[in-house]
């Protein structure tokens, strides 16, 4: 085999690595009907307390079973972060919300927030799911990585 081939070979698995890594990651979000790394982002985000400002929009999404638990999106929310005052986006149950009480709507739940997004607490297999198709997608890189620097390094002379 070739040093040509060998590259090719090693780039095309890296490259199907990572597809497959990022196919997953965005998939469990568009057939789940919740943000696209939703449990990734919890992973990786600062814990808030968040203050909701008005209310929320939910949706259902019907599982296998005929059940399903209810998303909510809410603009507008206020929470602080490293002392510094941050507004944006929160993605959460329906049921963490609680539109009862007297001063308009409050969160129940356990949020993290990124950027300009608060996500609330995710079922475990989400987080599971995208933190390993984003292992899966970096594994890719790392052997396309691999596979320029071996293509790249001049070979030895083989012996007969």
């Amino acid at each position: 085999m070739t040093r040509a081939q060998r590259f090719k070979n090693r780039a095309t698995l890296g490259l199907v690595l990572t597809g497959i890594g990022i196919a997953a990651f965005f998939f469990v979000g568009m057939a789940s009907q919740q943000p696209a790394g939703w449990g990734a982002a919890y992973a990786f985000a600062d814990p808030v307390t968040v203050q909701l400002r008005s209310n929320c929009d939910s949706m259902v999404v019907v599982g296998r079973g005929g059940s399903g638990r209810a998303s909510a999106t809410c603009e507008a929310v206020q929470w602080t972060v490293d002392g510094k005052f941050r507004a944006g986006t929160l993605y959460t149950y329906a049921d963490e919300i609680d539109r009862g009480g007297s001063g308009g709507p409050t969160y129940k739940g356990e949020a993290r927030a990124l950027g300009d997004r608060a996500y609330g607490k995710p079922e475990l297999w989400i987080t599971i799911v995208h933190l390993t198709a984003l292992g899966v997608a970096a594994l890719g890189l790392v052997v396309v990585l691999f596979a320029a620097l071996a293509a790249a390094v001049p070979g030895r002379a083989r012996r007969a």
